[in-house]
């Protein structure tokens, strides 16, 4: 996700300094107001539930050493017994409104810029600090655009298992946390993520590609989505680990 951000960052850097050389600030911001609104829609089209649940697959407590006994994750005691058991990954939306508020505020800007004789530059006088605060607010809009696309091509792609920590680096807000998990294979992967302020818990559920599972994303770095881990004993079928719907 960082990559992919600050590609788009430079990109939109590159455009603000035409537009501003060029006194119009339509040059960035009628593309980056289009991205947006494009972004919001495909991140509904590639992933079309607001709330869902599944089971992922797990071994019991004999097959799967690393978890033995109780687990926290979201502030959530979960106890792996001798027994199958089926954990069940409920995803939500949230911060939907805020979402929904940069979407609208990049169709209303859209709207101006296409429609209206305001060109922006001299014929508003529009200062450089101006210029800049604008700009920013673009960038702000399109970053936020963009990560919903994102969490929401992870969900859509994405296989989930339960990945028990092996080091947490402090931090006062938002702390790293290094795990490990077993892929689709049993094979042994890990990866690096954040972990907001859940003192007690000690495993992250943790999203990664089928095919790469190298390439994975704890959930604790996702924004727009809320996971929640209940267990249950395993009801005798198997069932995808993945939320493809």
């Amino acid at each position: 996700m960082r990559t992919t951000a600050l590609t788009v960052g430079v990109i939109y850097a590159l455009l603000a300094a035409v537009a501003v050389v060029a006194i119009d600030l339509r040059i960035v911001l009628i593309p980056a107001a289009c991205a947006s609104l494009a972004l919001s829609l495909a991140g509904l089209v590639v992933f079309r539930r607001l709330s869902g649940a599944f089971a992922i697959p797990f071994p019991g407590r004999e097959d799967h050493a690393d978890l033995q006994g109780q687990i926290v994750l979201e502030g959530t005691d979960l106890t792996f017994q001798g027994y199958d058991q089926e954990p069940i990954v409920t995803v939500r939306v949230r911060h939907l409104l805020e979402f929904l508020g940069c979407t609208a505020l990049a169709g209303v800007a859209l709207y101006v810029m296409a429609f209206s004789s305001l060109v922006g530059g001299s014929d508003l006088g529009i200062g450089g600090f101006e210029a800049e605060i604008i700009c920013g607010a673009g960038l702000s809009v399109l970053l936020v655009s963009l990560r919903w696309f994102l969490e929401r091509w992870y969900l859509r792609r994405s296989h989930y298992t339960v990945a028990t920590l092996l080091s947490l680096d402090p931090g006062f807000f938002r702390r790293g946390v290094t795990y490990q998990f077993f892929d689709n294979h049993g094979q042994r992967r890990g990866g690096h993520g954040p972990l907001w302020g859940r003192g007690r818990d000690n495993a992250v559920l943790v999203l990664y590609d089928p095919k790469n599972p190298d390439t994975n994303i704890a959930h604790g770095a996702f924004v727009f989505h809320r996971f929640e881990l209940t267990l249950i004993p395993s009801r005798g079928r198997q069932r995808s680990s993945s939320m493809n719907p």
